[in-house]
């Protein structure tokens, strides 16, 4: 079998040894993009001003960064309206969407940690 395939994923590129969790974790890697398809996924579309309002200790330049990886990923769309001046917004594409079920259950998990590992005040 050569190095590019795989007989576990039968997927051209994928060395057979790869991980199907690394993989998964080299997209969702970055430290925003979870806080992003969260709020993609329960708020829908969202300029991207919206965004960094309500994600805490985000740059412009690295949530702008992060958007594209997303949406060179196929995880999200970037629609640009025909307004001046620009009008950019961001929504979870239908590829995307799939992960819904796995974000919901990162989001379960987080809470179910910090309850775990907080103290009552720092939730």
């Amino acid at each position: 079998m050569s190095e590019n395939s795989s007989s576990e994923t039968g997927l051209p590129g994928i060395p057979e040894q790869q991980c199907p969790v690394d993989t998964a974790m080299g997209v969702l890697s970055g430290r925003w993009k979870g806080s992003i398809l969260w709020r993609l996924h329960e708020r829908g579309s969202m300029r991207p001003g919206q965004l960094r309002r309500e994600i805490p200790g985000v740059s412009e330049a690295v949530l702008l960064r992060q958007l594209a990886e997303l949406v060179d990923d196929g995880l999200v769309v970037r629609t640009e309206h025909g307004t001046k001046p620009l009008h950019v917004s961001y929504e979870i594409s239908d590829y995307g969407a799939t992960a819904g079920p796995l974000v919901e259950q990162l989001c379960a998990w987080g809470r179910a940690h910090q309850a775990r590992t907080c103290a009552p005040g720092e939730r």
